[in-house]
């Protein structure tokens, strides 16, 4: 059975996702992050609750989300 690291790699290269993107969201920083897929490092506790989050996919953002956010920043522009 494969470990954390081992699985986020697989699922990071899998669907293309960077690791500056990941890293973001989990709030570690790119080395460290880098080092952890690896095998080199730690994460702390909060960042290993962001990497459950991550795999179960909350960090897609809804087609809604997007409409939204163009709409705000077309507003914005306007005036």
């Amino acid at each position: 059975m494969d470990t954390l690291n081992v699985v986020v790699r697989k699922y990071l290269n899998a669907n293309g996702i960077r690791v500056g993107y990941f890293a973001d969201y989990i709030g570690c920083d790119r080395t460290r992050c880098s080092r952890w897929l690896k095998g080199e490092s730690r994460l702390r506790k909060i960042q290993i609750k962001k990497v459950h989050e991550f795999l179960e996919g909350k960090f897609l953002k809804s087609v809604e989300d997007i409409m939204k956010k163009e709409e705000e920043c077309y507003y914005k522009d306007k005036f």
